[in-house]
């Protein structure tokens, strides 16, 4: 890491502007603010979550390109019972992470290498794990779903080839192994994640002539993690991903849909106590339509609708749905000027969580504005 932040500091302070032509910098920076409210049947009322993520990229030419993002995060829960569980606020850097890729054949197949550096908040207080559980909630969504962990390492490849005039198949593989770490201030037991190896394919290509369809599936496998004395995982999964463009009028309509499917039930380790992580699947489809309105304003409104289901258990056969969740909301993007766009985001959101035989609804909203830089 220490050598790939060196590159990096290298290109900025000391290129020249013959060299910035060559390597043109992108820069990102995001300011994020969502909040959802909670009916009776859980302990929290609300939660709150703003976000602050920036990232740059360095292009090196036919070599490839290097990328570090990193941020900013701060969560507020409240609490409906303080008796029970006091208002929680978790705020701090998140992890930095960096990817270096390497053209190895331009166009046909690049390699990879990534880091996540634990910069962000990985040790929390016990009480404060109900604020992590909410952020990581798939139904929900939340813009950044992890402040921190214990990083990691990791490398991989991608590669595609065209088949026919207008289609391509592509394949890919990446392997990932997290850092350990202590998640819990007090509890002196390491947690040690296990390996995460993932395997992808797709294909794409032209249906028409403004018409265009991708379809992907990844396999993924990680090994148990451990917690102490304990070890737990979450098992195979496989998920597919399905998106159409369409072009109509003076904009396009993108139509997708992905599943992520988990195959057997696992033991999940928890502050109090080991629980069960059951079989499981998480399914969204989604539109979004962009057109533009002049030369520098484009416009775009969206809709995703998710829904979650895992196994009954006991004598019960296939899945209970535990989550559904319909965003709706859109986009606005303005070139300010040349090189430097602004993108503000606007949703909304509502939908249920299941606790035991209990329907949870929430709602909220999110704002969010993104502002690139490209030379």
């Amino acid at each position: 890491m220490s050598r790939t932040a060196l590159t990096l500091g290298i290109l900025l302070a000391f290129g020249t502007p013959h060299a910035a032509a060559q390597f043109p910098v992108r820069v990102s920076v995001s300011a994020s603010v969502e909040g959802y409210s909670f009916d009776q049947g859980v302990v929290f009322s609300k939660v709150e979550e703003y976000a602050f993520p920036v990232g740059i990229a360095v292009p090196l030419g036919r070599v490839g390109e290097l990328t570090i993002s990193t941020g900013y995060g701060y969560v507020r829960l409240w609490s409906r019972d303080q008796s029970q569980l006091a208002h929680q606020e978790i705020s701090g850097a998140l992890d930095t992470q960096a990817r270096l890729s390497w053209n190895v054949i331009p166009g046909r197949l690049v390699a990879f290498a990534t880091t996540t550096v634990p910069t962000g908040v990985k040790t929390v207080e016990e009480q404060e794990l109900a604020v992590l559980g909410v952020l990581s909630s798939d139904i929900i969504g939340f813009q950044a779903p992890s402040l921190g962990s214990g990083g990691s390492a990791g490398g991989g490849f991608g590669g595609a080839v065209p088949i026919g005039s207008s289609w391509s198949v592509g394949v890919g593989g990446t392997v990932r192994k997290p850092f350990n770490y202590v998640p819990i201030v007090g509890d002196g037991r390491t947690l040690k994640p296990g390996l995460d190896i993932r395997v992808r394919a797709g294909v794409e290509g032209s249906l028409a002539r403004r018409t265009y369809l991708r379809v992907a599936g990844i396999f993924a496998h990680q090994s148990n993690d451990a917690f102490g004395d304990s070890t737990s995982g979450i098992g195979n999964r496989v998920i597919g991903y399905l998106s159409l463009n369409q072009g109509i009028g003076n904009g396009s309509l993108t139509l997708y849909a992905f599943d992520v499917y988990r195959g057997s039930a696992q033991l999940e380790q928890t502050s109090i106590g080991t629980a069960i992580l059951p079989r499981g699947n998480l399914f969204a489809a989604g539109l979004h339509y962009e057109f533009r309105v002049t030369g520098r304003l484009q416009v775009g409104p969206r809709a995703e609708y998710r829904w979650s289901a895992q196994d009954a258990g006991g004598d019960a056969s296939g899945l209970e749905i535990n989550g559904e969740a319909f965003r709706y909301g859109g986009d606005v993007r303005l070139q300010l000027m040349q090189g430097l766009a602004a993108v503000l985001q606007g949703s909304g959101t509502t939908g249920f969580l299941v606790q035991g035989t209990e329907r949870i609804h929430f709602r909220g909203p999110r704002g969010t504005l993104f502002l690139e830089w490209s030379p």
